[in-house]
């Protein structure tokens, strides 16, 4: 027994040497094991020149859902939400141009009106439509705008702590850009805890090493990341409360009771201007629902896909 005991301790000891040394292919390998467990495969696709990158799982045959992530985030943020998805539909999750594994041009237009028409040339290309399309945060901003834009594709919109709103109440974010602040920009490394809390009611557990490696990669993106947020809030600024009205799919409304970067009441101005739209709070929970809870997520939208 001892030495059994020692030969698995001397195992495990070359399997932590070996993350250590090579932290950028464990956390791929990490990632790949997500995605396989929840039935996703990472594909491509070029565009206009341009390579997309995405998940995808489910049946080619079975109804489309077309997944957008948020500011800062990418495609990942939804496999574990997807894990009961794939069952009974086609999920597509892409990495949105700027994100991700896509390229950084320093000459583009990342607003969300180009980047509509980027999403829509995309949907094109893999034949997506029709689709229920769904989006948190910048995504469900994006969403309800190609909703708005393209009502002939779309089946039904998801919203999951969606941007675009004019909230009655100040989130903690806005106040802090208010005051010249971004805090969903790195300013070093180390701040990764730091915006994972902000982001997370309840942070999702981030293995080592793959912690180190995405607050590296965070870190290294955070003055692009800049340069995205700036278009999302200048003049090429796009408020949903002259559009929500316009929307006549069934909506699905969800978002954190906690949320500290887009403030929960901002649900209270929607609802009027979509008296179709369910609307779910959750508790305990904060701006990403889809990687704080994602089976509870996931089961509230199956169940609202279930009555269309």
């Amino acid at each position: 027994m001892k030495k059994i005991a020692l030969s698995l301790l001397l195992v495990l000891g070359c399997l932590v040497a070996l993350m250590a040394a090579f932290p950028e292919d464990t956390t791929r390998l990490m990632f790949a094991a997500e995605r396989q467990r929840s039935g996703l495969e990472l594909r491509s696709t070029v565009v206009d020149g341009e390579t997309w990158h995405y998940l995808e799982g489910g049946s080619p045959d079975a109804p489309v859902l077309l997944l957008l992530h948020g500011f800062g985030g990418d495609k990942d943020n939804w496999t574990r939400f997807s894990r009961t998805l794939v069952e009974d539909y086609r999920v597509i999750a892409p990495d949105l141009p700027g994100f991700g594994d896509s390229a950084r041009h320093a000459d583009w237009d990342y607003s969300l009106t180009p980047q509509s028409g980027r999403l829509e040339r995309f949907v094109a290309a893999l034949e997506l439509s029709p689709l229920h399309i769904g989006g948190n945060s910048m995504g469900g901003h994006l969403a309800a705008l190609y909703t708005h834009t393209h009502p002939e594709q779309v089946r039904s919109l998801m919203l999951l702590n969606n941007g675009g709103i004019d909230a009655p109440v100040q989130s903690e974010m806005i106040l802090a850009v208010g005051r010249g602040e971004n805090p969903l920009v790195l300013s070093s490394a180390d701040d990764f805890d730091r915006l994972l809390s902000f982001a997370a009611h309840k942070p999702p557990f981030v293995p080592w090493p793959a912690k180190g490696v995405l607050a590296k990669m965070t870190h290294e993106n955070a003055a692009f990341n800049s340069y995205i947020f700036d278009a999302l809030k200048d003049e090429r600024y796009v408020p949903l409360e002259p559009l929500l009205g316009d929307i006549r799919q069934p909506v699905l409304i969800i978002w954190g009771e906690f949320d500290r970067v887009l403030d929960v009441s901002s649900i209270e101005v929607m609802k009027p201007l979509m008296p179709q739209a369910q609307v779910i709070v959750m508790p305990d929970t904060g701006h990403v629902p889809m990687l704080e809870r994602p089976a509870a997520t996931a089961a509230h939208y199956l169940k609202f896909l279930a009555a269309l």
